[in-house]
């Protein structure tokens, strides 16, 4: 489990790297699928949600670069 704070985490970058290899497995996932199918567009919307999540909490944005997907 992740140490919060009342204000949010206490390590952010620490938490969101901890993320980073279920973003990437996200994305080598979705490149199995046809770009435009349903799988497709629910893998990239949870690579989204990771990204804007990171982007949120840490005011940085890009923090999850990748060559397989640009969001």
């Amino acid at each position: 489990m992740v140490h919060r704070k009342k204000q949010g985490l206490i390590f952010p970058e620490e938490a969101f790297d901890k993320l980073r290899p279920y973003r990437e497995e996200l994305l080598a996932m979705s490149q199995t699928y046809r770009a435009g199918g349903p799988e497709y567009m629910a893998l990239s919307r949870a690579v989204i949600a990771l990204d804007e999540a990171a982007a949120t909490v840490m005011s940085k944005q890009g923090f999850f670069l990748s060559p397989w997907h640009k969001t």
